[in-house]
């Protein structure tokens, strides 16, 4: 930009100021950003201690250049930076290239605190859109997000957004905007709020967990409040614009020559998703990745020859896919609103409750495996997930299935030492899995597998979630586990014995046997199994409170 200009344009702004104790200034707009046309104004904004107006718009020309200026009280400024009361139609200029005219510092400080609050406001609404699966999210795009999402529900943005970012200008732009979204995501850091993972930046297993607890009407409450962000940037815009008759009718036909330019244009504005990724052990996946199962699979394994062939499942479907002999796992989560999970529901009335939907299922599987991994608990290598396709491919575990170990020791078919182990091992991991506050939700013994180097692998994690009713999984595995013998003898015993020990070993809590021993789950698993064998478990939980 032309310095000699630059000059005059802080010489007006002093003098616009007047008397009034000058703060900060800086210019912004298609001017700065690289997209002006020949009868563009240069737009300046102006911060005053005090100002009497509030917020005033007024045009100035040095020549025959416009220049117009936005003055703003600075604690107007500063409640708009902090809280969003004014609809970000001051702050909002800060998430554009700019540059400092006077006060660069005070811009500077306002320009992170803004963008921290952008960053946080932004994630809490990815949270609450993916749920669990945020936990493998890896985030590159909140420089394009707050901006998109402005733009949609105040149109005047639109132009300044798909300018300002056209192929043309991004990275030039983009450079100018990012050192105050790093300093924000550092102090986010500090804040736990985000966090260094594998080097890339996540949001933390907390600060999920306080989104996530948030009850719907809070979520419903949010949406509101970005409406209400617009309203109040008209109304601000209305209040800034007292200015002559002749300025407000050469902006309003500003305004209508960028939207007739807008829609004549080809420009269209990029999606700030293509910035968003999931991890898996194979990399990062881009979160609207959509694919057959060959071409994913193809993807993963490129050059392979691959044979899918079904592998059951009633509530989903699953594949074995075999790619030049290594075998890989593929789940679809479909929805499921028919007799099964309907009947699962009513029976356990009072008791639990079950994830029924395919995205939220596999939401929870993605998100609480990653949870889990990075708590060195053994789950299956995830290496490629769809949220569109509702598809999960994971490594293939090799192995026993643990509900073999469990009829052998139920049935006294036998047992060694080594059998009574392994049950010693499910209920260590689950004990470790219940210390992280984490909820299984189905904990039957088709869900574990002992793996070749003799690791228990919890291998079904749709029905997970941070909860604190962990006496749900105790009562499931040890009921449904009876319902494999037939008839009560001491093997029984020694069995829910073995599961306890290792459970308590791994952290589990001794309060949460009591509760799985209680009527409530008595009655739920009846069904399951002997009253006689129910009789032994409920017994040996008992005993050990």
């Amino acid at each position: 930009m032309d310095e000699t200009l630059i000059a005059k344009i802080s010489d007006l702004v002093y003098k616009v100021a007047g008397d009034h104790r000058f703060t900060a200034s800086m210019l912004y707009g298609s001017r700065v950003a690289g997209y002006a046309r020949r009868d563009s104004l240069y737009d300046c904004m102006v911060v005053v201690k005090g100002y009497p107006y509030g917020v005033r718009y007024c045009l100035n020309w040095i020549g025959n250049i416009g220049v117009g200026i936005l003055q703003i009280d600075d604690e107007l400024f500063s409640l708009d930076v902090s809280e969003g009361v004014f609809g970000e139609f001051l702050a909002g200029r800060l998430l554009f290239p700019n540059v400092a005219l006077g006060g660069v510092k005070y811009l500077k400080g306002k320009e992170v605190e803004f963008k921290e609050r952008v960053v946080r406001e932004e994630l809490e609404h990815l949270i609450s859109q993916l749920g669990e699966a945020s936990r493998g999210l890896v985030i590159e795009y909140f420089a394009l997000s707050r901006i998109l999402r402005r733009s949609r529900t105040y149109p005047p943005l639109r132009y300044s957004y798909l300018n300002t970012f056209k192929p043309s200008l991004r990275d030039r732009n983009m450079a100018m905007i990012l050192p105050g979204y790093r300093a924000a995501i550092d102090r986010l850091i500090d804040q736990g709020i985000l966090s260094k993972y594998d080097g890339d930046v996540v949001a933390s297993d907390k600060f999920i967990d306080r989104v996530l607890a948030k009850k719907t009407v809070d979520r419903i409450i949010d949406v509101v409040a970005e409406s209400k962000k617009a309203i109040s940037s008209y109304i601000t815009q209305g209040r800034a614009s007292l200015s002559s008759l002749d300025d407000m009718s050469r902006e309003a036909a500003s305004k209508l020559k960028r939207e007739l330019l807008i829609l004549s244009s080809n420009v269209r504005a990029e999606n700030p998703r293509n910035y968003l990724y999931l991890k898996t052990t194979n990399g990062l996946v881009q979160i609207d990745e959509r694919g057959s199962i060959l071409d994913v699979v193809g993807k993963v394994r490129p050059n392979s020859r691959v044979v899918v062939t079904p592998l059951g499942g009633v509530l989903n479907e699953v594949y074995l896919a075999i790619a030049d002999g290594e075998k890989l796992v593929v789940k679809k989560y479909t929805d499921w609103h028919g007799f099964k999970w309907f009947t699962l529901n009513l029976v356990t009335l009072g008791t639990k409750t079950f994830s029924v939907s395919g995205r939220a299922r596999l939401s929870n599987e993605f998100g609480i495996n990653h949870l889990l991994r990075r708590n060195n608990i053994d789950v299956p290598e995830i290496i490629f997930v769809s949220l569109p396709e509702k598809m999960l491919v994971s490594k293939y575990v090799d192995g026993q299935p643990s509900v073999e170990i469990v009829k052998k020791v139920v049935r006294d078919r036998n047992c060694l030492e080594s059998d009574y182990e392994d049950v010693r091992n499910i209920g260590r991991t689950i004990g470790k899995i219940h210390s992280l506050m984490i909820q299984i939700g189905d904990s039957k013994p088709e869900n574990f597998i002992r793996d070749r180097e003799g690791r228990i692998v919890i291998i079904d994690l749709e029905q997970a979630r941070r909860s604190e009713d962990f006496a749900w999984d105790i009562a499931e595995f040890l009921y449904y586990s009876a319902h494999y013998a037939v008839k009560p003898t001491p093997s029984v015993t020694r069995f829910v014995e073995s599961f306890i020990e290792g459970y308590l070993d791994g952290g589990g809590d001794q309060s949460c046997l009591k509760r799985a021993a209680g009527i409530n789950y008595l009655k739920t698993f009846s069904i399951w199994a002997l009253p006689q064998v129910n009789y032994i478990v409920a017994e040996v939980l008992r005993k050990h409170v």
